[in-house]
Order: structure tokens, then sequence, then C-alpha cells
């Protein structure tokens, strides 16, 4: 044998798509695969083991190498592993990596790691003939059992099944201690064509059909078959059943389109019988850890375009199922199976190969609300093209206000801005009061500037009464108005937990399951605790809140309306007066303007001939039902904010004109509201 070999010593190679397949030099056979991409070369003779990589593709790079699967220097004894196989791990020996998530300090698992069946072992299990002569009772005891599960002999010789007699043992049995003999079929497993684990699987029947009185019907064909295990495996963990088949040098295609994964052997037996030969089970059934079963060939796994994650029914099958989605990811594709079969081989052995195909061919990516594709949405979107979608509602002040704030019952952020004391609260509370009387929509309020919440909710009803002094009327007259708020609203008062973002939704969670919640009020965000130990900013801090107040609120169809302070304003050049308030003045972070579906900020102005309060709404994100723009409002000595058209209008009424309309109670409204009218 020769130290190492060069690519021109195969002078009879032959294409194999992204191989060439020539003859061994050890054993000569010609099932030696060399890689054209890489140089790594293979010999899948069994017994033969012959690998290594051609000198045409060495680096200049010792010890060092990350596209050889196998040994250095051509040696093709496999007793030198200098180098490891690293794709996207080279040098992670001796030092920490991370590894799906993971971080760990041993060197991760290559093929070659798997160590062969000891002859001994290998020597017992006999491989599956079609000899028409033959007596061999573990031959014939396998034949039938898989003839029964629909699977040729010929299938099962080419994926190198054997049969022997053989000790197994059940769930509930004490392994070494107990256990009886059994015939089996011998599910052999292969790394780069060498034999590395098998698993037996006792074959005899259990059961047989019989008639109504008890008689047996064609004693030949049991229709049930123990369910004895028992195996050997010289490594931990067991490499995945027939994972050989994406082996990098037995594949032709440079990426595989499809495989299929699987519970148990026998699984991958049904879908090799009907047309799928790229197809593995995890070794342990459900109880397989999924990081170290894959450490060993996820460059093999790179290779695979769609994984179809076909396992069973059951309870520990679907969990299985979840651990196979969740590791692989987008790539995943999940299997609908009958009510009536636990498996794809109840599939094939209840309905035939037709149907087994058909379920793979229709493997569907797990649905997820994240995604939205136009068919599942046909009739919404033809309703918006015929105007049948919700145009928002009038907030109760009038057309000025209705041009600028026109919400609907979508939900997400609003956020309400201000110099200090420039009446934010004052007006949210006569907005949120209008919102549940002529509206009826309800209201959730945690307003930290609001400790006294007896008074808070009595000046709720003073703005549906228009009145200040409210001690003339009876608490009769009183109750009406006290039962509608006790239906439309409810206050916040976190004792119990501290106020981070988490925790108020969670509050906010409860009431929204028993109370059909609108509007959530915080009020303002500077009492709010933000969760710093995950963001190493405040910007970082505040973004993440306002994401999770704002996919909250889309989620539940809630409006959540957050006061936020502007930060320290700058003295405009030239002038005693400080800079106007926008988006971008709000303090902390940029992304309260970019994150809001409303913003507005809040001014009160006073000066000698007028008094007035004006809002500015500074950002509307759908501008289908209303636009950015400004309103002046008058307040009432009640808190009412009633809408002006103008300045003059504004200067006409400090003379001591107001408006009928300003003056008219709401109990009018309230009652209309709880007909339905």
């Amino acid at each position: 044998m020769k130290p190492f070999y060069y690519l021109s010593d195969f002078p009879e190679r032959k294409n194999a798509g992204q191989n060439f397949v020539a003859e061994c030099p050890k054993c000569g056979k010609k099932h030696l695969s060399i890689s054209k991409k890489t140089g790594a070369f293979h010999c899948f003779y069994a017994g033969c083991d012959f690998n290594g990589k051609l000198k045409d593709f060495w680096e200049e790079r010792p010890y060092s190498d990350s596209s050889f699967t196998g040994n250095t220097g051509g040696n093709y004894t496999g007793t030198s592993k200098v180098t490891r196989y690293a794709g996207k791990r080279n040098d992670a020996a001796c030092s920490n990596s991370t590894i799906n998530g993971k971080n760990t300090s041993e060197v991760p698992m290559i093929p070659e790691d798997y160590k062969k069946l000891s002859p001994e072992v290998f020597s017992q299990i006999k491989s599956l003939t079609n000899d028409p002569e033959t007596n061999d009772q573990d031959q014939l005891a396998a034949r039938r059992y898989l003839a029964d599960q629909g699977i040729s002999l010929e299938k099962a010789i080419e994926a190198h099944i054997g049969c022997l007699t053989h000790r197994c043992y059940g769930k509930d049995d004490e392994k070494k201690a107990t256990g009886t003999q059994y015939h089996c079929i011998a599910y052999v497993n292969y790394v780069n064509g060498q034999p590395v684990n098998a698993k037996y699987r006792s074959c005899d029947p259990s059961t047989v059909k019989t008639t109504s009185d008890g008689n047996a019907i064609g004693t030949e064909n049991p229709v049930c078959y123990t369910k004895f295990w028992s195996q050997d495996s010289p490594t931990t963990p067991c490499a995945p059943y027939n994972i050989d088949c994406i082996n990098p040098l037995r594949v032709s295609e440079e990426h595989i389109p499809r495989l299929i994964v699987t519970e148990g052997e026998k699984d991958v037996l049904t879908l090799l019988e009907t047309g799928y030969p790229y197809a593995i089970s995890v070794p342990n059934g459900a109880a397989s850890d999924l990081a170290k079963t894959f450490e060993a060939f996820e460059p093999w796994l790179d290779q695979v375009r769609d994984i179809v994650i076909c396992g069973d029914r059951d309870l520990p099958g679907r969990t299985l199922i979840k651990h196979l989605t969740d590791y692989f990811g987008a790539r995943g594709l999940l299997t609908t199976l009958p009510g009536d079969c636990k498996d794809i081989s109840d599939v094939l052995a209840t309905y035939g190969s037709n149907v087994v195909r058909e379920i793979i061919e229709s493997a569907e990516a797990q649905h997820t609300s994240d995604i939205i594709t136009v068919s599942e949405r046909t009739n919404e979107i033809l309703d918006a093209l015929h105007g049948e979608y919700d145009h928002g509602y009038d907030v109760g002040y009038g057309p000025l206000t209705d041009h600028i704030f026109h919400p609907t019952d979508q939900g997400g952020l609003i956020i309400t801005t201000g110099k200090p004391n420039s009446g934010k609260t004052d007006f949210l509370n006569d907005l949120t009061c209008r919102l549940m009387a002529k509206t009826g929509r309800y209201v959730c309020y945690l307003s930290f500037e609001v400790p006294d919440k007896n008074k808070h909710i009595a000046h709720l009803i003073q703005l549906m009464l228009g009145k200040v002094n409210t001690a003339n009327y009876t608490r009769e007259q009183l109750q009406p108005i006290v039962s509608f708020l006790n239906t439309h609203m409810v206050h916040l008062d976190l004792h119990e937990v501290s106020p981070t973002p988490t925790n108020i939704i969670a509050r906010a969670d409860r009431v929204r399951r028993t109370a059909p919640l609108k509007y959530l009020i915080i009020d303002p965000y500077l009492f709010m605790e933000m969760e710093t130990g995950r963001y190493s900013t405040e910007t970082q801090a505040i973004k993440a809140m306002l994401t999770q107040m704002q996919a909250w609120g889309r989620n539940n169809n809630i409006w959540v309306i957050i006061v936020a302070h502007p930060r320290s304003l700058k003295k405009q050049n030239g002038k005693n007066e400080l800079e106007d308030i926008d988006m971008y003045t709000i303090s902390g972070s940029a992304n309260w303007a970019n994150l809001a579906d409303f913003i507005f900020s809040i001014s009160r102005i006073k000066e000698q001939d007028r008094s007035y309060t004006r809002l500015d709404m500074l950002k509307v994100r759908d501008q289908d039902l209303c636009q950015t723009g400004s309103v002046l409002y008058v307040r009432q000595a009640c808190g009412r904010y009633d809408e002006r058209e103008s300045e003059e209008q504004i200067v006409a009424e400090t003379q001591g004109k107001i408006m009928a309309k300003d003056q008219n109670p709401w109990l009018e409204q309230l009652k209309e509201v709880e007909s339905g009218e």
C-alpha cells in the first residue's frame, strides 16, 4: 500500500454526481467513493474501511483541515486521527465552543468516532437471503414478519436486514437477569459502510386470527407479534439508523431535496419500500437526545433541504415530533397520519404504499400565525375591497377630533406626551370617560399619579354629569352611573408585584380574561421598572418594553396608552422659550416615535386674552381614517374638554359664553349605550 494517493492513481474512475467511484486499492472492490470537492475518499465495502484524503487536496496547514472527514495523509488504517472533520466546527478541540446553543469544552463527535461491531457479534447475524429452499427457522420467521408488515424480501435484503435467534427483553425485564431467546430480525446500522450497531426485534407470532367459536384461521398468518428488544452498540450515543443514506460520499446529488426522520427502524423500512431512499430513525425513539444523536452528522444534514418529520401519534411520539420540529426549525415539514394508524408502518399495512406516498408528499411546514398567506385571508381581502372593514369610531368630542384621532378596534400602542403640568392626565380622564360613556369601551387604569382611586372614579362621574358639585345628587340618582362604571372600568394598584412591563401585562391579562378590555392606560411611564438586567442600555430596555406592549395590544385588540414625559427641552435661539415638543423629544429613546401607532402631545396655553388646551397629533400610522394635525379645546370647570374651531371662538368665550351642548349631562348617552341603541 502507498502512504498517500493522488487522483491520477484512479484513472478508471466513474462519475457519480458530486463524487467519483473507483476500484479500492486495498480490497479490489469498486466501492471506493471520492469526493470531487474535498478529495476525501472512503471504501464502502464491508470490512475494508480504506479511507483518507487525496494529496492533490492537501493544504499547507498541518494538523488543521476543514474539509476532510477521515484521516490525514491517506492513512487508510484509521489509526492516526490528527485531523477532525470541522466544516462549521474546525478548531473546536480543547476549547469552549457552542453546539446547538450549548457551551461545551468537549471535542464534537465525528462519524469516524463510531466503532465497528466486534467480529464475534457481527458473525452471529445472518444476512437475509431469497433462497426459496431454505429451512432456516430464523430466515422463515423474519420473512413472515416482514411480509405481514408489507416489506418485500428484496427491499429488506437491500437494507442489510439480518436474522438470528437472540435473547431479548421486554420493558419490564431486568436486563442480563431475565430475557428469553426469540427469533429476531436484526436492524444493522452502518456508518461509512461499517456496521456500528445492531438492534434486535423479536418476530415470533403472539396471536392468531380466530373465528367466533375460537378456532384458528390460518395459523400461518399471525396478526400480532411479540415485541422484545435488545441491541449491541460499542459507541454511545448510537448513530441514527440508516444515517449512511446521506453520507456525502454515497450521495450523487449536491443537495438532498428531502430526508424523512421517523421514530423507529421499521418505519425506515416502510419508507424504503415505498420509494424513499433518504430515511432515518432516531436511535432511542421518543427518548432520544437529539443534540447528541445528530452531533457527529451535522455536516451531512447540512446538505439536506427539507426534513420531513414522520412521527408516531401517541403522546411520546408527539413529544418527539415537537422536539424534532424545534431542532430542525424552518426545514421541518410535518405529516398527518390517518386517525386509525399509530405510525407510518401502520399506514402501509392498512392502506398500502400509495397512501404512504400521499402522506409524505403532502407534508407541510408547521402552521404559525406569524406567516400570513393570501389564500387564508381571501375573504377578508375581498371584504376590504368592498369597503367592509373596521372604519373606526368617533371618540365623542366632535368632527375636529375625529379628523385626527379615529381609532379602530385593532389595538396597538398610543403615546401621550407634553410638558410638565400641561394637563396630560386630566385630558386622558376626559378622553377615557367619553370612550366609556359614548362608545361603551372598557378601560383599565394604571395611574401612578392618582393614588386616591375613590376620588378618581368620583371625578369620572362628575365628567359624565358635567357638574363640579355633585353634593345635591341623591345616592339613588348617582347609582346608575356608579353601576355603569362598575361594568366599564377597573383600576390596577400594584402592591404585590413590582411594576415591570411583564407584571403589568400579566395583571392586565387577568382583566382581559374577565372583561371586554379595550384600553389600558399607563400613567406615567416614569414609574415603570425597566428590566435593566436583560438590556445594557435604556434605549434597548425601552424598545423591548414598547415592543412587548404593542404586541400584546395588537394580539388582544387593546389600545395601550402610555404617558411619557419629554427630555429636558432646550431654549430656542434668541428667545426665552423652550423648543417645541415633537416625536423625538420624548425622554429615553427614539423608539417611542418608531413603534407607536399614535403619538399626541398636550399643551396648555395661558395668556391674558385666551386660555385653552391644544392637542397636536404627531403620528398616525394608518392614515386612511385620520391624519396628523391640531385641535383646540376649552376646559370646563367640571374637567370636560370641548373642541373649538379657532382661537377667535375661544376669545369670544372668555367673556363667559358657554355652548349649551357643553353643559348637557352624559346620562342619556349612558342609557343609550346600555340599551345598545
